[in-house]
């Protein structure tokens, strides 16, 4: 099953919250002209809503969907019907990190996010639901764990770019099951998909934000050594979707991982020895990034 993230504000015309704001103005010719202000290093998609829309039409009926570059993105136009008449409006917006129009020209694979060589266990990683409540029986899908014996590299499982990162919590409280506070990093792929890798070692990052990086390029060193399954790195893909109610949410989907024979989901717990072949690490980088990879 997906879990459904909700990652939204609610707001009105002019106020700011977090890391977007949506701005109106007036053109010459009497256009409203919508724009976002994306002061993170992220994409995000915004939904905007008109509870009042007087003499005023937009594409899509009474709302639009948009997404929002770093900087400022014109997301909208509002234009009279009428121009004899006056004209009235009032919007309000909710937004979520990631690009619900994002396309991938394959089928993306995953690397396990571990140094090559490495012995993990993978598993799916259960709702913190029943970690609190042992008669809980909460089967949305969360995620992934890498277990591990020994501290190691934690690389990019694909292409893309470092949009958010975590990565000054030092070492606290031992054996611990779940820690909300863990450091982490985000990369933004192609696709407005976007992969969360968590439990790192503090301020051992190699990459910087907005930095674009490729698949098996080291991120951090990994952390968990206070966690009473010991050493592990923990993942999630991020999509934006609709929900039922035509509302933006951040899903958390299951994607295809190469576990050395054949690329699949992570569901019951199994080793895999971790490989980054180059075939599965050439799949989105164009040719002039193969090269000077040494991959053609």
């Amino acid at each position: 099953m997906k879990y459904i993230l909700a990652l939204s504000c609610f707001l009105f015309s002019l106020e700011l919250c977090a890391q977007i704001r949506v701005e109106s103005e007036r053109d010459r010719e009497g256009n409203v002209v919508l724009t976002a202000i994306n002061s993170s290093m992220s994409q995000y998609t915004i939904q905007v809503e008109f509870p009042v829309l007087q003499n005023l039409r937009v594409m899509g009926g009474t709302s639009l969907v948009a997404v929002s570059n770093p900087g400022q993105t014109r997301i909208g136009t509002l234009k009279p019907i009428n121009e004899n008449q006056s004209t009235n409006y009032s919007y309000s917006f909710t937004y979520v990190k990631g690009s619900i129009y994002g396309k991938s020209k394959i089928d993306p694979i995953y690397l396990i996010p571990v140094a090559e060589g490495t012995e993990v266990l993978g598993m799916m990683m259960t709702h913190l639901e029943n970690t609190i409540r042992p008669d809980a029986k909460n089967d949305m899908y969360v995620g992934v764990s890498f277990r591990f014996d020994n501290e190691t590299e934690i690389v990019a499982p694909r292409k893309g770019i470092v949009v958010e990162m975590e990565m000054d919590r030092a070492g606290g409280k031992e054996n611990l099951a779940f820690d909300r506070g863990e450091n982490y990093i985000e990369i933004l792929h192609p696709d407005g998909t976007i992969s969360k890798i968590m439990v790192l070692k503090g301020n051992s990052q190699k990459v910087e934000l907005g930095e674009e990086v490729v698949p098996g390029q080291v991120l951090a060193i990994s952390g968990g050594e206070n966690y009473e399954n010991g050493r592990h790195v923990r993942m999630t893909v991020t999509k934006v979707e609709k929900d039922s109610k035509g509302k933006l949410t951040n899903t958390i989907i299951p994607v295809d991982y190469f576990t050395g024979a054949e690329n699949k989901k992570i569901s019951k717990a199994q080793k895999i020895v971790v490989s980054h072949p180059s075939e599965i690490v050439a799949l989105e980088l164009s040719k002039k990034e193969q090269k000077a990879l040494g991959l053609n």
